[in-house]
C-alpha cells in the first residue's frame, strides 16, 4: 500500500472543510488504503483524517482501542456529558493540549462500500471520533483548547498557541514546532 506524507499545522488545507464523498468506487478504496497505510506507519497514531494527507474528502481511518473504522462522511448525531483531557495530533507531532469534549457521541457514517452504520462510543474513543470529525470540518484541537498552551511530549516544554499561530503566518506550508 502507498503511504502519504502527513501535512503539518500551518498548512491551509487543515483549516478547510472536506467535501462529502458521493461515489463509492475503486478510487475511494485507494484513498482509504493510503490513509490506513499512512496511519499504520506512524508512531502512536490513533486515527488520520484525509485532509491530513492533503485530500479534501470526508474520510477518516481510526485504529484505536482495539477497534478499526473506515468512516466516510461521518457526522455526530448526538452527544452527552463532558470530559476534559489531553489530546495530540499527527499534524502537531510531539505536542498535546487540554480539550473538553462530549463524554458520549453517536456517529453515523458510511463504510467503503456505502453501507450506512451508526455507532455510539464513550470516553477515549468518543474523544477520538470528535477529533477526527473536527479535522474533516477544518477545526483543529487547538481551536478547542481549554488553555492557551501546547505541552511537549518528550521534554518539559510548553508553547503558547498564539505563538504557534504567528509561526504559521510565517510558514504557510506548515511548521514543526520545537522547544
Amino acid at each position: 500500500m502507498k503511504k502519504a506524507k502527513i501535512i503539518l499545522f500551518g498548512n491551509p488545507i487543515l483549516g478547510q472543510r472536506a467535501e462529502d464523498v458521493r461515489a463509492f468506487h475503486k478510487k475511494l478504496h485507494g484513498h482509504i488504503d493510503t490513509i490506513a497505510a499512512t496511519l499504520k506507519e506512524t508512531e502512536q497514531g490513533a486515527a488520520l483524517a484525509a485532509n491530513q494527507i492533503a485530500l479534501l474528502k470526508r474520510i477518516t481511518v481510526i485504529d484505536y482501542m482495539d477497534e478499526y473504522f473506515e468512516m466516510i462522511n461521518p457526522e455526530i448525531l448526538s452527544s452527552s456529558g463532558t470530559q476534559t483531557g489531553y489530546e495530540g495530533c499527527l499534524s502537531f507531532p510531539g505536542w498535546s493540549g487540554r480539550v473538553t469534549r462530549a463524554e458520549t457521541v453517536q456517529v453515523r457514517f458510511a463504510d467503503r462500500r456505502g453501507k450506512e452504520r451508526v455507532i455510539e462510543r464513550s470516553g477515549p474513543m468518543a474523544r477520538c471520533l470528535q477529533h477526527e470529525i473536527d479535522h474533516l470540518n477544518g477545526v483543529l484541537f487547538i481551536d478547542r483548547m481549554e488553555d492557551g498552551f501546547l505541552f511537549g511530549d518528550e521534554k518539559d516544554t510548553s508553547l503558547a498557541v498564539d505563538d504557534l499561530r504567528k509561526m504559521m503566518a510565517v510558514s504557510p506550508e506548515g511548521v514543526r514546532p520545537g522547544p
